[in-house]
């Protein structure tokens, strides 16, 4: 599972997520390499996400909201039951001068009436409850 602000992190962070997930897929189809993933890892997407295009049963599933949430379903149940389906999760976190990307947009909650909920956060808190 790739974790990242897509509206904050703008072109270049948003390559970064695509680059990341077709990194982890690439590595899943190389018996030599040295990081290997479990073989759990690979099989039937769940019925929350779709499966990417192109798309090799011999490579792992990596959830990347662009690719993965469903038209027309909510993108809230599609990526929360997408990171509960998954072995990895990789937060992509940034910070910029400006208070921006995914962490200065976490600082504006509770601030002069800023209030609503925030995936980035929810992310991070439902990964680290399913690691407990």
């Amino acid at each position: 599972f790739v974790s990242y602000r897509v509206v904050t992190e703008g072109h270049e962070g948003n390559r970064l997520a695509e680059l990341v997930a077709t990194q982890i897929r690439s590595i899943s189809m190389d018996p030599k390499h040295e990081l290997q993933l479990p073989r759990h890892g690979w099989g039937i997407w769940p019925k929350s996400a779709k499966q990417p295009v192109p798309f090799l049963p011999q490579e792992a599933k990596v959830f990347l909201d662009k690719d993965c949430l469903q038209d027309g379903q909510s993108w809230l149940a599609g990526f929360v039951l997408g990171l509960a389906a998954s072995l990895v999760v990789v937060p992509l976190l940034s910070w910029t001068e400006d208070d921006r990307g995914s962490l200065g947009e976490l600082s504006h909650i509770g601030v002069d009436g800023f209030d609503r909920l925030d995936n980035v956060l929810l992310e991070l808190i439902l990964a680290i409850s399913l690691r407990e």
